[in-house]
């Protein structure tokens, strides 16, 4: 999602970008048997919003002077290998259809190229693809409005140009508590959120990274302070799930404060863990095969369950194992009586690992899918 090259010399956002996609499959396997810091820091109020900033750190102003080239570079790396992928899990979907399964939406024109524009999870195999189509509005927003304010010769201070990102975010989120969540509608308050968390990345490193030396004891404490708050004011520390933008009890603006807490948190976190882990190998595949991790983190997780369902049926283990539920649910995780939670950790490993296997053959034989 951001450059490759310039990423490679910036270690804090390979392992931000890799806690972004741990936390991400995590969270779409039960919390892969990883709960880091949940209780204080939950994933679903901060992930997706982490890797919107990521993004948006390494925005460069030479996309202003070829707007047009920018945005086919972005539609090549993005809404290509999107709509090649949901093609390749509609049929997957068609296939798996004479084995019992009824995982996913019939194959038609409909769920090949309406759907990913509005919902993304028409197939399921590929459900967490949906963020591919607000960020790619998000990025053109932004070289867009950055665009016009040179035009205008507007030289304005960078927190008076962050502004009405911020705003356009929490005007969409309100969009989302009055009803227009569901739909086509539902296009308007995903991009609202990615807008302003991409202007706040840009935002981050144009005016605040400079700021960005309070001591350790200080800075955690004020997040903490912040997160002791909300749990006083809220009763639980806020939560969100995005994709359908359908829970915002705290009002428009808290989900903003709550992303910005987990950014705070886990970039001064990466600060530490740079010079140990940054060029650490496994971290700089996850952060370079993202997108990837996006769109196949199900499949990884199918691959763990068919295995279980196959040893079930031709070993006489596992007996507890529902084939029902395997071919009709795709949050169905199965975990051994033996280790009924810890074995979320292979769910997760797969979710990670499988992707970054078909990226690298994606690259190397079939040269559509993304390294970003």
């Amino acid at each position: 999602m951001s450059d490759n090259k310039e990423r490679n010399t910036d270690y804090r956002f390979k392992l931000l970008y890799a806690i972004a996609m741990i936390q991400i499959v995590g969270g779409h396997c039960n919390d892969g048997a990883l709960d880091l810091f949940y209780e204080w820091i939950p994933y679903m109020g901060t992930h997706l919003a982490i890797l919107i900033f990521a993004s948006g750190y390494f925005y460069k102003n030479k996309a202003e002077e070829a707007p047009l080239k920018f945005l086919l570079k972005k539609a090549k790396h993005l809404l290509l290998p999107l709509y090649i992928w949901n093609l390749v899990y509609g049929i997957v979907v068609m296939i798996l259809r004479n084995f019992g399964f009824t995982i996913g939406e019939e194959l038609s024109l409909k769920t090949l190229l309406l759907s990913p524009l509005y919902d993304g999870h028409q197939f399921m195999y590929n459900l967490a693809g949906w963020f591919v189509i607000p960020l790619f509005m998000a990025e053109a927003a932004y070289m867009f409005y950055r665009l016009l304010l040179n035009k205008l010769k507007l030289h304005l201070p960078e927190t008076v140009v962050f502004l009405p990102p911020l705003a356009v975010g929490i005007a969409g989120l309100e969009l989302a508590i009055k009803g227009y969540n569901s739909g086509w509608w539902l296009i308007l308050p995903r991009f609202a959120y990615f807008f302003a968390f991409y202007a706040f990345g840009a935002y981050y490193k144009r005016a605040l990274e400079r700021y960005d030396r309070l001591p350790n004891i200080v800075y955690f404490g004020i997040i903490a302070l912040v997160q002791m708050a909300m749990l006083v004011i809220f009763h639980r520390i806020p939560i969100y799930v995005i994709s359908w933008c359908n829970d915002f009890p705290e009002g428009p603006v808290i989900p903003f404060i709550t992303g910005a807490l987990g950014i705070a948190f886990w970039l001064r976190i990466c600060k530490w863990l740079e010079w140990g882990l940054g060029k650490d190998r496994v971290v700089n595949a996850i952060a370079d095969n993202s997108y990837s991790i996006m769109i196949h983190q199900f499949a990884g997780f199918m691959a763990v369950k068919t295995l279980y369902a196959l040893i079930a049926k031709y070993t006489g283990h596992f007996l507890d194992f529902d084939m029902a539920a395997y071919k009709s649910d795709i949050w169905y995780y199965y975990t051994p009586p033996q280790l009924p939670y810890y074995s979320l950790i292979f769910y997760l490993f797969a979710g990670i690992a499988l992707p970054i296997l078909l990226a690298v053959i994606g690259r190397k034989l079939l040269k559509i899918h993304p390294t970003r």
